[in-house]
C-alpha cells in the first residue's frame, strides 16, 4: 500500500507522462523515417496524395523532434517558470494537432471528390476485386497465383485495423497531452508557492536576528525604559532574615578559624 501510495503523487505521475511522451516521440520519428526513405510507404503515397504527403512527413518529423524537446524540459525543470513553459508547448502541441487533422481532412475530402489520382485509386481496387478471381483461375502458375491470393486477402483483411490503432493512438496521446498540461500547471502552482513559503521564512528569520542585534543588553539595557516598571520580585525576604543570614556566617566562619 505504501508502494501504490508513492506512485501516485503528481510528481511520479509528471514522470510516467514523460516516459509516455518519449515513447511516442520515437514513434513519430521512425514513422517519419519510413516517409522519408522507405518505399513501401512513400511511393504510393506521394502518387496519389503528394501535397498530403510533404505535410504528412513535414509534421511528424517536427512533432516528434517537438515532443523530444518537451521531455528535456520536464526533465530539466527546477523552477516553475520551466513548468509554465512546457505546458504551453503541450498546449501548442494540441493546437497543432487538431489544425492538422483538421486539414488533412478536409483536403483528403476534396481530394476524393475531384482529384485524379482520387479516380485511379478507385479504378486499382476494382482491378484488385477482379484480379482475385483470375489468380485462382490460373493453373499453371498456382504455386505463384496462390500466395499473391493470400497477401491480398490479408491486406483486405488487416487493413481497417490500422485506422483503430491510429485512433486508439490518437485518443490516448490527447488524454496523455491534457493529464501533462494539469499535472505541469500543478506542480509550478505548488513550486511557487514552496519559493514564496521559503522566502517569507528566510524574511522573518533575518528581521528577528536584526531586532535581536538591536536590542540593547547589559546594566543599563533598561535605563532607556522609563515607563516600564521593575517587575517585582518573586519570593520578597522578610525584615530579619538578611540579618539572621549574616549571623549564622559570621558563626561558621568562627568555628572553622
Amino acid at each position: 500500500m505504501g508502494c501504490a501510495r508513492g506512485l501516485c503523487t503528481a510528481e511520479k505521475i509528471f514522470i510516467f507522462i514523460n516516459i509516455a511522451f518519449a515513447m511516442y516521440a520515437g514513434a513519430l520519428l521512425a514513422t517519419a523515417a519510413r516517409l522519408a526513405w522507405d518505399p513501401s510507404t512513400y511511393t504510393w503515397f506521394r502518387f496519389l496524395c503528394a501535397a498530403q504527403y510533404r505535410v504528412s512527413a513535414a509534421y511528424v518529423l517536427l512533432a516528434g523532434l517537438w515532443l523530444i524537446a518537451l521531455v528535456y524540459i520536464a526533465a530539466a525543470a527546477r523552477r516553475a517558470a520551466c513548468l509554465h513553459i512546457y505546458a504551453g508547448g503541450v498546449a501548442c502541441l494540441a493546437v497543432s494537432e487538431v489544425a492538422y487533422g483538421a486539414w488533412m481532412a478536409a483536403s483528403l475530402a476534396a481530394w476524393w471528390r475531384s482529384a485524379p489520382q482520387a479516380e485511379l485509386a478507385r479504378r486499382a481496387m476494382d482491378l484488385v476485386h477482379d484480379l482475385k478471381p483470375a489468380l485462382l483461375a490460373v493453373e499453371r502458375y498456382r504455386d505463384i497465383a496462390r500466395p499473391i491470393y493470400d497477401i491480398i486477402e490479408e491486406v483486405e483483411r488487416e487493413a481497417p485495423n490500422n485506422v483503430v490503432v491510429i485512433v486508439i493512438f490518437g485518443v490516448v496521446g490527447m488524454v496523455l497531452q491534457i493529464a501533462a498540461f494539469v499535472m505541469a500547471r500543478r506542480l509550478a502552482t505548488r513550486r511557487r508557492s514552496g519559493a514564496e513559503a521559503a522566502v517569507g521564512g528566510h524574511s522573518a528569520a533575518s528581521c528577528s536576528s536584526v531586532e535581536m542585534e538591536k536590542r540593547p543588553c547589559g546594566p543599563g539595557a533598561n535605563e532607556d525604559d522609563s515607563d516600564v516598571e521593575p517587575a517585582p520580585a518573586l519570593h520578597p525576604l522578610p525584615p530579619g532574615c538578611r540579618k539572621n543570614a549574616n549571623l549564622r556566617m559570621y558563626t561558621i566562619l568562627d568555628k572553622i578559624f
